[in-house]
């Protein structure tokens, strides 16, 4: 079955890495294409300058990305071919489609598999993105809302008396005084945001919880990109998640995938990965605490005491990491290799 690849992400290390292990060292021709231009140094990226000369810079840079690219879809291919022969590959959609028990006894399967591929309805979600949207929601709404009611006799007297007041405060040099003359500035902001909400329909969210969930979201998924895929339509509870890099997106940043496919695409996507998280519908693994079953605190040691604090430590942790792609059964989580639409070639007889 052929087809046709509109590559979105792609791992060349994890690719490079594969293709080294299923064929005893990367092809000449990979190492060629893929090294000879400094790569390593250079990025992946197609935001970055590749040639330093000036002559017939933009032809010769464009020529190499589109031979990176065409080297790219080789390597997939490759690395498709190569698991299928292997009998490491499996399609899910493909699976599923021949599987005559149960979707529970469908799940059961999961578990032993390793390498798999799923195409289905997919959906980025970039937490700095949604941070920085996040942080900026108040003032974005403040001018949208605002700006219909710009002859608003009341509300051109506040913006007056608010320039007035940010004036004396950033010109005042003590720090009390300073600090008082800033309080009527934020006075005077909670006096324009309450006709903005009784002139309008305006939700601002408490400035404070702002910054605290920025707060949390900066601990637990500092640079954070995720891609989410549906892949069975009538089980939308199996998803497949990726923790993506964003250095591997290969449109040079996230947010040109958005303006080409959306943060939530209209068309199917596929993804091709390994298996890296599988929850089970019942949790049976040992965990590393069971070790203090039985025993009694003092029958414990000194060092004992403080090891399984720590432990305890560790497992709050583990609850909070939950919320953030964290998959639950019957989600799981693979380590991807390439995201890309797929066009199957039916020719015509």
């Amino acid at each position: 079955m052929k087809s046709i690849k509109d590559l979105i992400y792609f791992d060349i290390n994890k690719a490079k890495s594969l293709i080294s292990q299923l064929n005893g060292g990367l092809l000449n021709e990979i190492s060629r294409a893929v090294e000879d231009e400094n790569e390593e140094s250079a990025g992946i990226g197609f935001d970055v300058k590749i040639i330093k000369g000036n002559i017939g810079e933009k032809s010769k840079e464009k020529t190499i990305k589109t031979e990176r690219i065409s080297v790219y879809h080789e390597m997939l291919n490759s690395i498709e071919n190569d698991l299928n022969e292997n009998g490491l590959l499996t399609s899910i959609n493909s699976s599923f489609d021949k599987w005559e028990s149960s979707f529970n006894d469908f799940m059961d399967e999961i578990p032993k598999l390793s390498y798999v591929k799923a195409t289905g309805w997919g959906s980025f979600e970039d937490f700095e993105r949604f941070k920085r949207i996040f942080t900026n929601f108040n003032e974005i709404q403040r001018l949208i809302f605002g700006s219909v009611l710009l002859e608003n006799p009341e509300l051109i007297a506040l913006k007056e008396q608010l320039e007035a007041a940010k004036k004396v405060a950033y010109q005042n040099k003590d720090r009390n005084n300073r600090s008082k003359e800033l309080n009527k500035v934020r006075a005077i902001e909670n006096k324009v945001d309450e006709l903005l909400k009784s002139e309008s329909d305006v939700h601002l969210f408490d400035e404070d919880w702002i910054s605290k969930v920025k707060t949390f979201l900066d601990t637990f998924s500092p640079n954070r990109l995720n891609f989410r895929l549906l892949p069975l339509d009538d089980f939308g509870d199996f998803q497949i998640l990726c923790n993506l890099k964003s250095e591997y997106m290969l449109e040079g940043n996230f947010e040109n995938t958005i303006y080409t496919y959306g943060s939530r695409p209209n068309v199917k996507l596929t993804v091709i990965g390994i298996i890296t998280s599988c929850p089970r519908k019942e949790d049976t693994r040992v965990h590393p605490s069971d070790e203090y079953i039985g025993t009694s605190e003092t029958e414990l040691s000194a060092e004992s005491h403080f090891d399984k604090a720590f432990r305890n430590v560790f497992d709050s942790f583990e609850a909070f990491e939950k919320f953030f792609f964290v998959p639950n059964y019957p989600k799981i989580a693979i380590s991807p290799i390439a995201i890309y639409r797929e066009v199957i070639i039916n020719k015509k007889k």
